[in-house]
């Protein structure tokens, strides 16, 4: 989540500066925000926790910080794009 909105605050502030910003870049945000925002918080939730709050196991963490670091990273390669 914080990638998300620092991406986004990326944009924003790459917008003010009169920058272009590519197409590209505005949907890696999209999907970045879609991502980061809705599936990582109840999709972690329902596939790596059981029904007692007790996290399944060592493998769904390395997947759920996984995805986390998928998330991470797509926001830094269109914050370097917005900044190259």
């Amino acid at each position: 989540m914080t990638a998300a909105v620092a991406l986004c605050g990326s944009l924003v502030a790459a917008s003010l500066d009169h920058k272009p910003i590519a197409t590209t870049t505005v949907f890696t945000a999209l999907a970045v925000l879609v991502m980061g925002l809705t599936f990582m918080p109840y999709g972690v939730r329902m596939l790596c926790y059981d029904g007692s709050g007790n996290i399944k196991g060592w493998l769904y963490v390395v997947c759920a910080d996984a995805v986390g670091l998928v998330v991470l990273l797509s926001s830094v390669v269109a914050g370097v794009k917005t900044y190259a």
